[in-house]
C-alpha cells in the first residue's frame, strides 16, 4: 500500500509543488496541494511534504502533527533535507526506509492571554532605538539584569537563525536547551546562555516592547514568560543527513582553509 501525503507550498512555488506532484504520485497517495498559508489541517496522512525555504517549513510545523519532510526552495535550508532536483534520491530513501524521526521542541510565551509557539525564538526588544534594562528571571535562580536593545531566547533549532547572527552559541538542533542572548548590550555582555529546554524564563522591563515570535510582532507588553512548549514537530531526516556538513557548506563555518589556492 503506498503511503499518503499533503503537499504545502510558499506561495510562489505551486508550478514546483505541482510538479513534485506528478513525479512522486506512482509511490506516494497524494490527498492535497495547498499554499502553506492556508494551514489546512492534513488529517490521514503519513507524512507532510514542504516546498519552500525554512520559513515555510516553520509555518507548517506550527499546524501539522504529522512527520515533515522539507524540499529546499529558499536560500539556507536548515529544515529541509532534500533540494528539488532531489526527488529520486527521496524517493529511493523512502523505499529503502532510510528515512528518520527527527523531534524537535517548541517554545511558548503569553501575550495578551493568547499563548504563541516558536520554533526558532522569541524576541522581546523596544520598537525604538532607545535601549532600556531587561530583568531576566529563572525559577530558583538569581535575577541577571541586561542595558540593552532587547533579549532573544532561541530554541535549538534556531540557533543558527537570528542567534548566529548575534554571535550566539550554535547548537545541534535536536539538543534539549534553550538559549538567552541580550541584543547590542552596553557592556561586553553578548555572550549567550544555555539552559536546560525545562527551564521558565521570565523577562521584565519599564518600558513597552514588541514580542516578536519567529520573525512576526505579536504583541507588545512590559513582561513575558518563556518555557517550553507542551507541542513539538518531526522531521524526516535521511539517516545519512550530517548536520555539519550543512554547516560548512550554507555558512562556512568549521569549512578551514584547505581548499584555498593562496594567491599572494
Amino acid at each position: 500500500m503506498k503511503p499518503s501525503a499533503v503537499i504545502y507550498y510558499r506561495n510562489d512555488k505551486e508550478k514546483e509543488a505541482r510538479n513534485l506532484s506528478q513525479k512522486i504520485s506512482s509511490h506516494i497517495l497524494i490527498n492535497q496541494i495547498c499554499q502553506a498559508e492556508e494551514q489546512v489541517i492534513s488529517k490521514g496522512c503519513d507524512f507532510v511534504i514542504v516546498v519552500g525555504g525554512d520559513g515555510t517549513v516553520i509555518k507548517v510545523a506550527k499546524f501539522t502533527t504529522c512527520p515533515i519532510i522539507g524540499f529546499k526552495a529558499g536560500r539556507v535550508g536548515f529544515l529541509a533535507s532534500y533540494k528539488l532536483e532531489e526527488i529520486d534520491r527521496f524517493l529511493k530513501d523512502l523505499s529503502q526506509q532510510r528515512l528518520l524521526m527527527e523531534k524537535r521542541f517548541m517554545l511558548t510565551v503569553k501575550v495578551n492571554e493568547v499563548d504563541y509557539d516558536a520554533v526558532n525564538d522569541v524576541v522581546f526588544h523596544l520598537p525604538s532605538r532607545r535601549m532600556g534594562e531587561f530583568r531576566l528571571s529563572f525559577d530558583g535562580c538569581s535575577d541577571l539584569l541586561f542595558f540593552a536593545d532587547g533579549i532573544l531566547i532561541s530554541t535549538a533549532t534556531g540557533s543558527t537563525a537570528y542567534n548566529l547572527s548575534l554571535g550566539g552559541a550554535i547548537v545541534t538542533p535536536v539538543s534539549e536547551v534553550i538559549q538567552i542572548m541580550p541584543i547590542a548590550p552596553y557592556y561586553l555582555q553578548n555572550r549567550s546562555i544555555v539552559v536546560p529546554n525545562e527551564q521558565r524564563i521570565t523577562v521584565d522591563t519599564l518600558d513597552i516592547c514588541e514580542v516578536i515570535v519567529d520573525g512576526v510582532i505579536v504583541g507588545k507588553v512590559n513582561s513575558i514568560t518563556v518555557q517550553k512548549s507542551n507541542k513539538h514537530f518531526t522531521l524526516l531526516r535521511p539517516d545519512y543527513y550530517d548536520f555539519f556538513a550543512v554547516l560548512k557548506d550554507k555558512v562556512g563555518y568549521g569549512k578551514g582553509v584547505t581548499n584555498e589556492v593562496d594567491r599572494g
